[in-house]
Formats: structure tokens, sequence, C-alpha cells
């Protein structure tokens, strides 16, 4: 099993000897695109609703979106190692610490 992913308080980490940096400042284009992948995934009235598991999948590829859209060099095959848990560290680190990523 990895080792869990720990954030320093400056937004480094480290993902299989590759170090990554949340940045302090972010473009308007990337809090966008960061606060939009973040949006709770609605049913569709009418519509096919989502089983639990495609609801996690697709939770799981929009937070792998996300981290990648403000994270430099952070790519999706980077993201696609990480489990649910360790997405979800990253991005309670950016809520703790970036607050003009707020989601609204």
């Amino acid at each position: 099993m990895a080792a869990p992913i720990s954030i320093s308080l400056s937004g480094d980490f480290s993902i299989n000897g590759c170090s990554y940096q949340i940045p302090e400042q972010f473009s308007r284009r990337q809090v966008t695109g960061y606060r939009t992948l973040l949006r709770p995934v609605p049913d569709i009235p009418g519509g096919t609703k989502l089983t639990a598991d495609q609801r996690v999948a697709t939770e799981t590829y929009l937070l792998r979106r996300a981290a990648a859209c403000v994270i430099p060099q952070f790519r999706m095959s980077v993201s696609e190692l990480l489990s649910l848990r360790e997405l979800e560290t990253i991005h309670g680190w950016i809520a703790g610490h970036r607050s003009q990523l707020d989601v609204v």
C-alpha cells in the first residue's frame, strides 16, 4: 500500500517520486474550470439515473480533471494513480488553503 499523500503548508507534494506544487494564485480560467468540475453531478429528470458505482466513477474522474486544471504538470495520467481518498485529500487541502477556489 502506498504512503498517503502529505501536502506541505506551501502546497508541495510528491507522487511516485515526482514533485508537484499547488500554486498560490490561479487565473480566472483555472478558477472557473475548477469550480465547474466540482459541481455536484445531477440526475437528469426523466433521464437515465446514475448507479452508485457510476456516480463514484464520474465524481472521481471530475476530481482528477479539477486537480489537473489547477496544479501545473499534474496530468490525468498522474491522477489515475491516486485513489478517491487521495484525490479528496488534495481537494480538501486546496479548500483549506486556497480560498479563491472555494466552490460556490
